[in-house]
């Protein structure tokens, strides 16, 4: 046996012990920290200011930031989904190349879901299979002779763009004159992944990334993305602010990371109340109804306020899904449309009413996209086949084959 459970185990009960203790500690501060924004109601303008003015200083203030757009109590309800509409949804998955391999390929799967509700129901689920191995898909060509190779984290990059591209092909094709439709998408509609990467690295994945969230803003067909267990602190860093005593209302922000002054005999800087807890959970306390979501806010991620198209900027905001709070994304077109709002919010969560907690259009594409394990190995001997039909030496490291043919 490779894992030794007998050792683990112990280690185990530790973690569990330690978890629990947090737990009454973490849900004392949720409390107070809930309280404490709820009472900040009316002032979501001033506060608004003080979060511009920290977005000058970014290096002073590295911790994610939102910017409500809606009064901080703000608490809708869902309205019943229209009787006829449609939804359209993308997910991907993919076999990443494999140096150990036969040949330097990779392939990303795309699974599509069209799905029309109304008198005439009908629906089309299918996926589609793209296999990268061309020179100008297993690399970016920089200055010079330059090359970087698209591996790892590149094909999630590429599969990304994929899947919003399919989903464009998926709206031309479906949607119809006078029927609400909702494109959704699993995971973030910010490219935060992107922030580290050289602008050649940038530039390639964003524009066709921007193209396709473009052509839903033409079109007036409202595209959202769901996230579910969102792990986002965009609200509680704008709470670092409220309950740090260096920023004042009306005056430049002088928040010093952690070196703020100190009130009274607190060893921890006031701020830190805020510390570990989730956007989610602080939502959670105010959202007690299935189906009603909480103020919007406009995402001050780098990678979000660096966009010279303002109405592609994401803004967000958090719903009741059951016991779940989920993180619902929409571009600033779509948020300052009170009809587009209202028919996401809406429409998602008939589909999760419908999905039993979650979108049962993405649970469909997820189920369509998926790489199983016997995909995988069926995958890799039709490759070996055909390099061995088209008389191409067998390039398999022997470490591959060492893990194929493992003997005691």
């Amino acid at each position: 046996m490779a894992l030794d459970l007998a050792a683990l185990s112990p280690q185990i009960r530790q973690m569990g012990n330690s978890l629990a203790q947090d737990v009454n500690e973490k849900y004392a501060r949720l409390n107070e920290v809930a309280e404490r924004y709820l009472s900040e109601t009316g002032k979501e303008d001033a506060w608004g200011q003080i979060i511009d003015q920290a977005i000058k200083s970014r290096k002073l203030f590295p911790w994610p930031l939102a910017k409500p757009l809606e009064p901080f109590d703000t608490v809708e309800d869902a309205l019943p989904s229209p009787t006829e509409h449609i939804i359209l949804a993308t997910d991907g998955s993919q076999i990443d190349v494999n140096h150990h391999g036969n040949a330097l390929c990779y392939l990303i799967n795309i699974g599509k879901v069209y799905l029309h509700y109304g008198p005439e129901s009908r629906a089309k689920l299918s996926s589609h299979p793209l296999l990268a191995y061309e020179e100008e898909d297993l690399y970016l060509q920089k200055e010079g002779m330059q090359r970087i190779p698209v591996a790892g984290r590149y094909v999630n990059f590429k599969r990304d763009v994929q899947e919003i591209k399919f989903l464009t092909d998926l709206a031309a094709e479906f949607t119809a004159p006078n029927i609400p439709t909702l494109a959704l998408q699993d995971g973030t509609l910010i490219r935060w992944v992107l922030a580290s990467e050289e602008s050649i690295i940038k530039e390639h994945f964003l524009e066709p990334y921007r193209q396709s969230l473009d052509y839903f803003c033409q079109e007036q067909l409202p595209i959202a993305s769901y996230i579910s267990r969102s792990r986002s602190r965009e609200i509680m860093g704008m709470l670092r602010f409220i309950y740090c005593h260096d920023v004042q209302v009306g005056q430049e922000p002088r928040c010093q990371r952690g070196k703020c002054s100190p009130k009274g005999t607190q060893s921890n800087p006031s701020c830190f109340i805020c510390e570990g807890l989730t956007d989610g959970q602080l939502l959670g306390k105010q959202l007690q109804e299935d189906g009603q979501r909480g103020p919007l806010f406009i995402s001050l991620n780098p990678m979000n306020v660096s966009d010279d198209e303002e109405r592609q900027r994401i803004h967000f905001f958090y719903m009741r899904i059951g016991r779940e709070i989920a993180r619902i994304e929409v571009p600033q077109w779509v948020a300052k449309n009170a009809k587009h709002i209202s028919l996401v919010q809406s429409l998602i969560f008939d589909q999760c009413t419908k999905g039993q907690g979650y979108p049962v259009a993405l649970a469909r594409a997820h189920e369509q996209a998926v790489v199983r394990s016997a995909d995988r190995r069926t995958f890799e001997k039709m490759i070996e086949g055909s390099l061995l039909r088209a008389e191409v030496p067998n390039f398999a490291s022997r470490k591959l084959e060492s893990k194929e043919q493992i003997t005691l």
